[in-house]
């Protein structure tokens, strides 16, 4: 059902998601004025910048230069080395996030190979499969 309108917004159809030009933004603002400013940050790109830090350490006679994501893992893994139990489980979560566990001999974890190759006998038998012959080769 649409409004009367007068003359001079008769080519504007006022409906769903169409609403009066008197009700709707002025350019320039938003609808949500006390959301997220432009160009500000959010979680992940936080974490993102400080987890990727560089930092120096120690390693034996020579000072290194790694991420501070690399630096955490390192302690959590000479922690772990110590018997440390919370290590121990970190260790642990972390190499079966990365699939470390995953047998890829059992096809129940892999699934089943998409294609098997026929073993052939000889060198013979492999190119009479394609037609050719030893003398063309």
């Amino acid at each position: 059902m649409k409004k009367p309108q007068s003359t001079s917004t008769a080519s504007y159809d006022v409906g769903y998601r169409k609403p009066p030009k008197a009700n709707q933004f002025r350019k320039g603002r938003t609808g949500n004025p006390r959301g997220k400013r432009r160009g500000e940050e959010n979680l992940v790109s936080a974490f993102k910048r400080h987890v990727l830090k560089r930092v120096k350490i120690n390693d034996g006679d020579q000072t290194r230069t790694i991420t501070l994501a690399e630096a955490v893992i390192l302690k959590n893994l000479n922690a772990a080395l110590q018997r440390n139990p919370f290590a121990m489980g970190n260790i642990y979560r972390l190499a079966e996030e990365c699939g470390e566990f995953v047998d890829r001999t059992d096809p129940k974890q892999v699934g089943k190979p998409l294609m098997v190759p026929i073993r052939s006998k000889n060198m013979t038998e492999f190119l009479a499969r394609f037609g050719r012959s030893p003398e063309t080769e």
